[in-house]
Protein backbone atom coordinates (compact mmCIF):
# COMPACT_ATOMS: atom_id res chain seq x y z
CA UNK A 1 0.00 0.00 0.00
CA UNK A 2 1.04 2.93 -0.77
CA UNK A 3 1.57 4.92 2.42
CA UNK A 4 1.08 8.90 1.16
CA UNK A 5 -1.78 10.24 0.54
CA UNK A 6 -4.17 12.70 1.81
CA UNK A 7 -7.57 13.13 3.81
CA UNK A 8 -9.91 16.33 3.30
CA UNK A 9 -13.32 17.39 3.39
CA UNK A 10 -15.15 17.32 -0.49
CA UNK A 11 -14.75 20.49 -2.73
CA UNK A 12 -18.85 20.32 -2.91
CA UNK A 13 -19.19 20.72 1.14
CA UNK A 14 -17.83 23.90 1.66
CA UNK A 15 -19.34 24.84 -1.65
CA UNK A 16 -22.97 23.97 0.34
CA UNK A 17 -22.16 25.57 3.66
CA UNK A 18 -21.17 28.92 1.47
CA UNK A 19 -24.94 28.44 -0.53
CA UNK A 20 -27.01 28.07 2.87
CA UNK A 21 -24.95 31.26 4.61
CA UNK A 22 -26.28 33.26 1.47
CA UNK A 23 -29.52 31.52 1.64
CA UNK A 24 -29.57 32.27 5.17
CA UNK A 25 -28.85 36.40 4.26
CA UNK A 26 -32.14 37.03 3.08
CA UNK A 27 -33.82 36.41 5.85
CA UNK A 28 -32.47 38.99 8.15
CA UNK A 29 -31.84 41.21 5.04
CA UNK A 30 -35.32 40.99 4.10
CA UNK A 31 -36.38 42.14 7.74
CA UNK A 32 -33.72 45.02 7.18
CA UNK A 33 -36.02 45.93 3.91
CA UNK A 34 -39.55 45.75 5.45
CA UNK A 35 -38.81 47.25 9.03
CA UNK A 36 -35.63 49.96 7.97
CA UNK A 37 -32.03 49.30 8.59
CA UNK A 38 -31.64 48.83 12.73
CA UNK A 39 -28.96 47.18 14.83
CA UNK A 40 -30.99 44.10 15.51
CA UNK A 41 -31.31 43.20 11.91
CA UNK A 42 -27.30 43.97 12.10
CA UNK A 43 -26.94 41.81 14.55
CA UNK A 44 -29.29 38.63 13.27
CA UNK A 45 -27.41 39.07 10.27
CA UNK A 46 -23.90 38.51 11.86
CA UNK A 47 -25.65 35.75 14.29
CA UNK A 48 -26.60 33.85 10.90
CA UNK A 49 -23.68 34.32 8.48
CA UNK A 50 -20.64 34.54 10.45
CA UNK A 51 -20.71 31.05 11.80
CA UNK A 52 -21.83 29.43 8.69
CA UNK A 53 -19.02 31.37 6.71
CA UNK A 54 -16.10 30.44 8.82
CA UNK A 55 -17.17 26.77 8.89
CA UNK A 56 -17.05 26.69 5.06
CA UNK A 57 -13.45 28.46 5.06
CA UNK A 58 -12.27 26.28 8.16
CA UNK A 59 -13.29 22.83 5.77
CA UNK A 60 -12.15 24.01 2.62
CA UNK A 61 -8.58 24.32 5.10
CA UNK A 62 -8.66 21.40 6.54
CA UNK A 63 -6.66 18.65 5.47
CA UNK A 64 -4.10 15.35 6.43
CA UNK A 65 -1.48 14.40 4.90
CA UNK A 66 0.18 11.16 5.42
CA UNK A 67 3.77 10.55 4.24
CA UNK A 68 5.16 7.34 5.26
CA UNK A 69 4.82 7.38 9.32
CA UNK A 70 4.50 10.81 9.47
CA UNK A 71 0.84 12.54 9.96
CA UNK A 72 0.33 15.84 9.41
CA UNK A 73 -2.52 17.92 10.08
CA UNK A 74 -3.39 21.37 8.90
CA UNK A 75 -6.23 22.55 10.85
CA UNK A 76 -8.59 25.23 9.32
CA UNK A 77 -7.52 28.55 11.41
CA UNK A 78 -4.50 27.32 13.23
CA UNK A 79 -0.90 25.89 12.78
CA UNK A 80 -0.28 22.99 10.84
CA UNK A 81 1.45 19.98 12.74
CA UNK A 82 2.93 17.08 12.27
CA UNK A 83 3.54 13.82 14.38
CA UNK A 84 4.81 10.38 14.14
CA UNK A 85 2.92 7.24 14.02
CA UNK A 86 4.91 6.05 17.01
CA UNK A 87 3.35 9.19 19.30
CA UNK A 88 -0.07 7.56 19.11
CA UNK A 89 -1.18 6.86 22.01
CA UNK A 90 -5.11 5.94 21.59
CA UNK A 91 -7.51 5.76 19.04
CA UNK A 92 -11.31 5.32 19.00
CA UNK A 93 -13.33 4.11 15.74
CA UNK A 94 -16.78 4.88 16.20
CA UNK A 95 -18.78 2.86 13.74
CA UNK A 96 -22.63 4.00 13.73
CA UNK A 97 -24.78 1.51 11.91
CA UNK A 98 -28.06 2.68 10.30
CA UNK A 99 -29.92 0.77 8.18
CA UNK A 100 -31.31 4.00 5.94
CA UNK A 101 -28.89 5.91 5.30
CA UNK A 102 -25.63 3.26 5.92
CA UNK A 103 -22.18 2.96 7.61
CA UNK A 104 -20.93 5.92 9.28
CA UNK A 105 -17.41 6.15 11.01
CA UNK A 106 -15.33 8.11 12.82
CA UNK A 107 -11.82 7.81 13.78
CA UNK A 108 -10.20 9.87 16.35
CA UNK A 109 -6.37 9.95 16.79
CA UNK A 110 -5.07 10.94 20.39
CA UNK A 111 -0.74 11.90 20.60
CA UNK A 112 0.29 12.73 24.12
CA UNK A 113 -1.09 16.50 23.65
CA UNK A 114 -2.95 16.73 20.35
CA UNK A 115 -5.89 14.83 18.60
CA UNK A 116 -7.72 14.58 15.46
CA UNK A 117 -10.54 13.14 13.43
CA UNK A 118 -11.44 11.88 10.65
CA UNK A 119 -15.37 11.36 9.76
CA UNK A 120 -16.83 9.24 6.88
CA UNK A 121 -17.85 12.06 4.86
CA UNK A 122 -14.12 12.81 4.43
CA UNK A 123 -12.30 12.03 1.21
CA UNK A 124 -9.76 9.73 2.33
CA UNK A 125 -10.51 7.87 5.55
CA UNK A 126 -10.75 4.22 3.77
CA UNK A 127 -6.88 4.57 3.22
CA UNK A 128 -6.54 6.26 6.76
CA UNK A 129 -8.40 3.28 8.41
CA UNK A 130 -6.65 1.22 6.36
CA UNK A 131 -3.23 2.85 7.60
CA UNK A 132 -3.71 3.03 11.36
CA UNK A 133 -4.93 -0.31 11.66
CA UNK A 134 -1.62 -1.58 9.69
CA UNK A 135 0.40 0.96 11.51
CA UNK A 136 -0.84 1.05 15.24
CA UNK A 137 -0.69 -1.32 17.86
CA UNK A 138 -4.01 -2.75 17.62
CA UNK A 139 -4.13 -2.61 21.74
CA UNK A 140 -4.26 1.14 21.55
CA UNK A 141 -7.36 0.44 19.16
CA UNK A 142 -10.74 0.40 20.26
CA UNK A 143 -13.79 0.07 18.21
CA UNK A 144 -17.22 1.09 19.51
CA UNK A 145 -20.07 -0.27 17.39
CA UNK A 146 -23.71 1.76 17.81
CA UNK A 147 -27.25 1.44 16.27
CA UNK A 148 -29.39 -1.09 14.81
CA UNK A 149 -28.90 -4.63 15.96
CA UNK A 150 -25.62 -4.35 17.64
CA UNK A 151 -26.88 -6.45 20.50
CA UNK A 152 -28.43 -9.59 18.74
Amino acid sequence: MKNTFRVYLPRWYYKLMFICSLILSMVPTIFCIVDGIDIACIIAFAIFIVPILMASLWSYRFRITVMEDIITVKPGFRKKYSFNVSEITKVIRKVVLNSGIGTSVKITVYTESKHVSVESLMIGIDKFDRYIKEKVNPEKISTKVMGENVNK
